[in-house]
């Protein structure tokens, strides 16, 4: 087909613009203005944006044992519609992927729906219970991308240094889920004006930025590599740009409603706004949106 005056989006060739693009056996054959569709069906694209596929290295498929939820199908199903061609999906399945049987299983029934390319997270703990390392090598050679016990963070501090040296050492990095369970002490949602008008416990900041601290801390101190998953506050903005002045392996995401909303949405009693992290204030917006 011929796609005619698309907003073409190609940092590696350094492409933002206006242009059409002709597609022919899969692949793109040119790029220029005003090409000729050559007998190929012409799709009018002004307004809309056409770019490399883009990746998501961090979802839920909750494949296998979760599939009431999301499957390996509908998730990339979704992926595919929103324009991202590959996905990194988290370990908190059941069984847990802590193992290569678990990983064939994820590998195999993504090449079954071939809609978006999916590379699994393997758990850094069996059973994501935190007291053993998985064996990394077998996850590796499984087809593991990345290690992750999202979803619950790894209290022992030993176990996650012994974590962070021994990924490295094999070429891969880590995804902590910063969070310290003994601050949160059953916490449902942030900790603040919001919680306090509610009458409900509230999560406190420094359960988020006390693990973020702590894994550049150990990063720094293996020289290693260390991905802080879903950033939602200031001081964790804070601790990671010191640690990437200082030289530390560490990198970061966040999420869009992280950069939307605040937990004033709460005040309506909607369960939709409950989340983990939790929705947080506007400077913790306002310091994440200036952190990306």
């Amino acid at each position: 087909m011929l796609i005619r005056n698309a907003r073409v989006v190609d940092p590696q060739n350094g492409l933002d613009e206006r242009l059409d693009l002709l597609v022919k056996g899969g692949k793109v054959a040119a790029i220029g203005h005003s090409l000729a569709a050559d007998g190929e069906p012409v799709l009018e694209a002004g307004g809309l944006v056409a770019c490399p596929g883009l990746i998501d290295m961090h979802v839920h498929l909750r494949d296998p044992g979760f599939t009431h939820k999301e499957d390996i199908a509908s998730g990339c199903a979704a992926a595919a519609a929103g324009g991202f061609t590959a996905v990194a999906c988290m370990p908190n399945t059941k069984p847990v992927t802590d193992c290569p049987e678990v990983l064939r299983y994820i590998r195999d029934r993504a090449k079954e729906t071939g809609l978006s390319r999916v590379y699994p997270v393997a758990a850094i703990t069996k059973g994501m219970a935190g007291t053993e390392l998985t064996d990394f090598a077998a996850l590796r050679e499984a087809g593991a991308v990345a290690l992750s016990d999202d979803g619950k963070p790894v209290e022992s501090d030993a176990l996650m240094e012994e974590a962070i040296r021994r990924s490295s050492e094999m070429g891969m990095f880590i995804t902590s889920h910063c969070e310290d369970l003994a601050i949160i002490d059953g916490g449902i949602i942030h900790k603040g004006s919001v919680s306090e008008a509610l009458g409900v416990k509230g999560m406190d900041r420094r359960s988020e930025d006390s693990i973020t601290e702590r894994e550049c801390l150990l990063a720094e101190r293996t020289g290693g590599r260390i991905h802080i998953a879903h950033v939602s506050t200031r001081g964790s903005v804070e601790i990671i740009r010191s640690a990437k002045a200082r030289g530390v392996r560490v990198t970061a995401e966040t999420a869009p409603h992280y950069l939307m909303m605040t937990h004033e949405l709460l005040r309506t009693r909607d369960a939709n706004f409950r989340m983990n992290p939790p929705l947080r204030e506007q400077e913790d917006v306002d310091a994440v949106m200036e952190g990306v």
